[in-house]
C-alpha cells in the first residue's frame, strides 16, 4: 500500500512539474530537448497554463513588453560595471557617452530570436544588443570630427538611432527610443578649444550688440535733431507767411487810416528857433 502511495505521489509530482503558466506580456516557447526534432516546436502566444512533458521538452518565456536597458559609466546605474560606449571620430579622437534604450521583442519573431541566440534577454542586453549598438555608433561617428560631434549632438543621436533601428528590427527587435544620456565626454584639449571658440563668439556677439545699440542711439539722436529742425522750419515758414500777409495788407489808405485812428484832434504846434529850424511842440 505504501508503495502505491509513493508511486501515486511521484506521478502527481510529475503531472504538476509538467505544467507552467505563461503570463500576459510573455510568449511561451516549447522546446524539445532530444531527438532529431529538438529545437523550437511551437510558439504559443497565449496566457494561462501550458502542459508539457518535462522529460523531453521545456518551456521558455520571452517578455514582449517594452524593455529598458541602460549603458553608463556610472556603476550604480544599469550595471556594476562600466558599460559606456566609446567611438572613434573622423579625426581619430575617442569620445565616450552613456545610452538608454527602450525596445521590445516582435512577438512574431520570438522563435527566430531564440533559435539564433539561445539566450534570455538579460544576457542579450549585455552581449549581442550592446554589440549592435556599438557598431551603429561607430559607423555614424566616422562622419563627424570630435568638435562636430559635440556641436551636433542631436543630429548624431538621430542618425545613430536610425542605424540602430534598422539593424535591430532585422533581428526581430522593435526599437521604441534611443537616447544619449548626459553630456558627451571628449578629450580635454578638444573641450578647451570648443570653450575658447564659444567665448570668442560670445565676446564678438556682445560687441555686435554694443555697436548695434550705439547705432540705434545715434539714429535716435538724428531723428530727434530732424524733428527739431522740422519744427523750426515750420515755425519760420509760418512767421514768413504772416509777415507776407501783413506786408501785402499795408496799402496807402490803410496807413492813413491808422494815422487817423491815432490822432487826438489837435493840430501840431511848431515854433522856430534862433537857428531857423522848426520844432514840433505837440500833436501826434
Amino acid at each position: 500500500m505504501k508503495k502505491q502511495y509513493v508511486l501515486l505521489l511521484l506521478a502527481l509530482l510529475g503531472v504538476l512539474g509538467a505544467c507552467t503558466r505563461i503570463d500576459a506580456g510573455y510568449v511561451g516557447l516549447v522546446v524539445k530537448l532530444y531527438g532529431s526534432e529538438r529545437g523550437v516546436q511551437d510558439v504559443a502566444e497565449v496566457t494561462g497554463f501550458v502542459w508539457y512533458n518535462p522529460l523531453t521538452t521545456t518551456v521558455y518565456q520571452f517578455p514582449v513588453y517594452v524593455q529598458n536597458v541602460v549603458y553608463t559609466q556610472d556603476k550604480t546605474e544599469g550595471s556594476p560595471e562600466n558599460e559606456e560606449f566609446k567611438v572613434t571620430t573622423k579625426d581619430g579622437l575617442v569620445v565616450s557617452f552613456d545610452v538608454s534604450m527602450n525596445y521590445r521583442v516582435n512577438p512574431n519573431k520570438v522563435a527566430q530570436i531564440f533559435v539564433k541566440y539561445r539566450k534570455p534577454l538579460e544576457e542579450l542586453n549585455k552581449t549581442i544588443m550592446r554589440n549592435y549598438l556599438r557598431d551603429a555608433y561607430n559607423l555614424v561617428s566616422g562622419n563627424y570630427t570630435a568638435e562636430q560631434l559635440y556641436e551636433n549632438k542631436n543630429k548624431f543621436q538621430e542618425d545613430s538611432e536610425e542605424a540602430i533601428r534598422k539593424v535591430l528590427e532585422r533581428e526581430g527587435f522593435i526599437v521604441e527610443q534611443v537616447v544619449l544620456l548626459n553630456e558627451l565626454r571628449l578629450p580635454k584639449a578638444v573641450v578647451d578649444n570648443i570653450n575658447a571658440k564659444i567665448n570668442a563668439r560670445q565676446i564678438a556677439l556682445k560687441k555686435e550688440q554694443e555697436v548695434a545699440q550705439e547705432r540705434a542711439e545715434a539714429q535716435k539722436a538724428i531723428e530727434r535733431a530732424k524733428g527739431i529742425a522740422e519744427s523750426i522750419r515750420i515755425q519760420a515758414e509760418a512767421q514768413a507767411s504772416a509777415n507776407r500777409i501783413l506786408a501785402e495788407s499795408l496799402t496807402p489808405n490803410l496807413i492813413e487810416y491808422e494815422k487817423v485812428k491815432k490822432w487826438d484832434g489837435k493840430n501840431p504846434q511848431m515854433v522856430t528857433g534862433s537857428s531857423g529850424a522848426a520844432v514840433f511842440l505837440g500833436g501826434k
